[in-house]
C-alpha cells in the first residue's frame, strides 16, 4: 500500500526531526573558523593600511540580519509589548543583550585575532561549567552529580596542550588572546543566566531577540564610525567583502538561530545541549581542514577530554530531566 501523498514515512520523519539540530551543530561549529578566515583575508587585502574586516562591520551585518528577521514580523506590536515591561525587565533585557550580543561577540573576535581557532574553542568550553556555577549562585539551581568530574575533565583538556607546549619549549598562547577569551567566557556564561530569566518571562521574539539584536547592530555601527570614520563602511564596496560578510551574517548568525529554535521544538533542552557539544569537534576539524591549523596529539587529547567533560555534564542533565519527568524515578 502506498503512503498517503504528502506524508513522510515514520523513519524519514524521525530523520527530518534531527535535521535542525545537525544544521545548528555545523553552523555553530563553523562560526570561529569563518571569523578567523575573514580576519586572515582582511589582513591580506588591507586598503589604505586598514583591515576592511573588523568586529564592527562583521557583527553589524550579523546582528542586523538577525534583528530585522525577528523585528519586522512583530513590529506592529512592539510598542505595546515594550510598554508592558517593568523597569527591572527592561534592565534585564539590556543586560542580556549587552552580554550575549555585544561583549561576548567582541571578545570572541579579539580572542581569535591572537589565538588559533582550536585554542579559542578549547577555552570557550569553560562557558558550560561557569554558567552552571553562576546558576547555582544566582538562581539557586542544583548542580548535577557529574558536574565536578566534568569540570576536572574540561580543565585537564585545557591545560594539557599548554603543558605539552611548555615542556617542548614552544610558545604558549598569547596572554592578550587568553584574556579576551576569558572575557568572552564570562560574558556568554552571564548571558546564559539572563537568557534563562528572559525565557521564563515568555516574551515575544520581537522583544527578546529582535529589538536587542537591532540595537546591538546600531552600537557596532556607531563604534565603527568613531574608531574608523565613515570610510570604514566605504571599504565594503568590494564585492568579495560584502559577499563574505553577508554570508556570515545571513547563513551562520541567522541560520544557526533559526536552526536552534527549530531544534528546541523537536527535542528537550538537555538533548540539544548534549549534542551541541559536538560543535567543539566541528570547530577543531574545520580549522584543521580549512585553515591548516596543526592538530598535535596533546591538542587532540585535550579536545577529547573537553568533549568527554561536556558530554558527561550533558548526560547528567539528561538523566536529571528524565528523572523529573518520571517523578523522581530514573528509568534508563
Amino acid at each position: 500500500m502506498r503512503d498517503p501523498i504528502g506524508l513522510a514515512p515514520p523513519g524519514q520523519a524521525r530523520l527530518l526531526a534531527w535535521l535542525p539540530l545537525v544544521v545548528y551543530v555545523l553552523l555553530r561549529g563553523l562560526d570561529a573558523t569563518v571569523l578567523k578566515w575573514l580576519q586572515l583575508q582582511g589582513a591580506t587585502q588591507a586598503l589604505n593600511g586598514v583591515n576592511p574586516i573588523s568586529f564592527c562591520n562583521v557583527f553589524f551585518i550579523a546582528q542586523l540580519s538577525l534583528g530585522l528577521a525577528t523585528l519586522v514580523p512583530g513590529r506592529n506590536h512592539l510598542s505595546r509589548d515594550l510598554g508592558s515591561l517593568a523597569g527591572r525587565d527592561q534592565l534585564l533585557l539590556a543586560l542580556h543583550g549587552g552580554l550575549g550580543l555585544f561583549l561576548g561577540p567582541v571578545a570572541t573576535f579579539l580572542a581569535l585575532d591572537a589565538l588559533s581557532v582550536i585554542s579559542q574553542t578549547l577555552l570557550f568550553a569553560l562557558v558550560l561549567p561557569l554558567s552552571a556555577l553562576l546558576a547555582r549562585w544566582l538562581l539557586h539551581e542544583s548542580l548535577p552529580r557529574a558536574f565536578w568530574p566534568s569540570l576536572v575533565l574540561v580543565l585537564s583538556g585545557l591545560l594539557l596542550p599548554q603543558a605539552a607546549m611548555a615542556m617542548a619549549g614552544g610558545p604558549m598562547d598569547e596572554l592578550v588572546g587568553v584574556a579576551w577569551a576569558l572575557v568572552g567566557v564570562a560574558a556568554f556564561a552571564g548571558s546564559a543566566i539572563t537568557g534563562r530569566l528572559v525565557a521564563a518571562r515568555r516574551w515575544p521574539l520581537v522583544v527578546s531577540v529582535g529589538l536587542p539584536s537591532t540595537l546591538a547592530a546600531l552600537v557596532f555601527a556607531v563604534i565603527a564610525l568613531v574608531l574608523y570614520g565613515p570610510q570604514h563602511f566605504l571599504l565594503l564596496r568590494l564585492w568579495w567583502v560584502v559577499g563574505v560578510i553577508g554570508v556570515y551574517g545571513l547563513c551562520l548568525s541567522l541560520g544557526r538561530e533559526l536552526a536552534l529554535r527549530a531544534a528546541y521544538r523537536q527535542f528537550p533542552v538537555a538533548t540539544v545541549s548534549l549534542w551541541g557539544s559536538l560543535t567543539i569537534l566541528v570547530a577543531a576539524l574545520s580549522a584543521t581542514w580549512l585553515l591548516g591549523e596543526a592538530l598535535a596529539w596533546p591538542t587532540a587529547l585535550g579536545l577529547a577530554l573537553v568533549l568527554a567533560g561536556v558530554g558527561l555534564d550533558g548526560a547528567a542533565r539528561a538523566r536529571r530531566e528524565q528523572s523529573d519527568l518520571t517523578g523522581g524515578r530514573y528509568s534508563p
